[in-house]
């Protein structure tokens, strides 16, 4: 014999002439909504005569933020951002940390919102991945919240700093240039303004080494794209290195480069793809390079010389240093605690893009 079926608010309402809705705001104690007193008294009634017994439903308790790690990056248009992050998100998982990774696309207004936002709500910390433009914000709550800045030096920060110096990137790009006898350059940058310290800072390293070895440095052209702003599914740095190296070619300098610098790997894969595409050879009829050291750098129909910067350290110590911030918050110790500052040294990788200057 089977047991009786239990009754349910589908069966009340059937009873009462009324919706399940209503039933279950009646029986629930609900406040915010009305019902005559009749109704009211039907509905119980009726439930107790069936024999239906109201069980609340348990309330999903608060999710605690305290385990939140804030990530703030320009975007995830390239692989460096996207290695960097998802190395900061392998560190925090083995902390028992979660990660917020926030895409500012280098807005101020952006970047305060989210950092107020993380100290309202009592996030763990917050790690910034490219050069902050809330430079009077962050100084204000640095000892509020720990904080880590992954990039160049900037001296105006009082954060701490996992540095990557990138005039010495650009040093040894242009040492190693410089020994294939390569006079000639032509520097290919998404915009370069004050904002976008180590891709000036890469420049500049180049000019460092030209000066040294008493070689001019209107030798090394500058091809700069003007807006930053990029559409859905696309890759601004890759279309940058590709379309600023047609116009370049097309306009038929009198002393043309023998080489060009891709202020990033996926500049300098749109650059080598904008030279094969016109029939010229890599690195024979020009040599090209790149920095980051992008796995898509390492293929072998790409071959790139480049420079490694420790990309997957960089995010793993980060998440080490916000920790020992931390800790020493709880110690009350944070106040009177020196500033770390880390510098990883730049690697030249030296693969089959550069080769030695062609005789023009």
């Amino acid at each position: 014999m089977s047991e009786k079926k239990k009754p349910t608010t589908r069966d009340i309402a059937k009873a009462c002439f009324v919706s399940q809705s209503a039933v279950s705001m009646i029986l629930s104690g609900r406040t915010d909504v009305h019902f005559s007193e009749g109704t009211i008294q039907l509905v119980k009634q009726t439930a107790d005569a069936m024999g239906y017994i109201y069980k609340p439903r348990r309330k999903r308790s608060l999710v605690n933020s305290s385990n939140v790690v804030l990530v703030a990056c320009p975007s995830l248009s390239t692989q460096y951002y996207t290695t960097l992050v998802q190395s900061i998100t392998a560190a925090a998982e083995k902390k028992g940390l979660y990660v917020l990774t926030a895409c500012t696309n280098r807005v101020k207004e952006q970047e305060e919102h989210y950092l107020h936002m993380a100290v309202d709500c009592g996030y763990f910390g917050v790690i910034y991945t490219y050069p902050p433009r809330a430079v009077s914000l962050l100084n204000k709550i640095y000892k509020e919240i720990p904080m880590v800045l992954v990039s160049d030096y900037n001296p105006e920060l009082k954060l701490e700093l996992l540095e990557l110096d990138s005039m010495k990137s650009g040093q040894l790009i242009a040492s190693h240039l410089h020994g294939l006898g390569h006079t000639h350059i032509a520097y290919v940058s998404t915009p370069l303004n004050e904002l976008e310290i180590p891709r000036l800072r890469r420049l500049e390293g180049i000019k460092s080494v030209w000066r040294k070895e008493g070689l001019d440095t209107s030798l090394i052209q500058v091809l700069a794209a003007k807006k930053e702003g990029q559409a859905p599914g696309e890759n601004k740095h890759y279309h940058t290195g590709y379309h600023l190296t047609l116009e370049y070619i097309e306009s038929h300098p009198p002393e043309p480069a023998t080489v060009f610098v891709g202020t990033n790997d996926f500049v300098a894969v749109g650059i080598m793809d904008a030279l094969t595409g016109l029939g010229y050879r890599v690195p024979k009829d020009f040599s090209v390079c790149g920095f980051d050291n992008m796995l898509v750098s390492s293929f072998s129909g790409i071959s790139l010389t480049t420079i490694e910067h420790s990309i997957v350290k960089k995010g793993e110590y980060a998440m080490t240093m916000l920790q020992n911030q931390k800790d020493l918050m709880k110690e009350g110790q944070h106040k009177s605690a020196p500033k770390l500052r880390v510098e990883y040294e730049p690697q030249l990788i030296v693969r089959g893009s550069t080769g030695k200057a062609p005789q023009r």
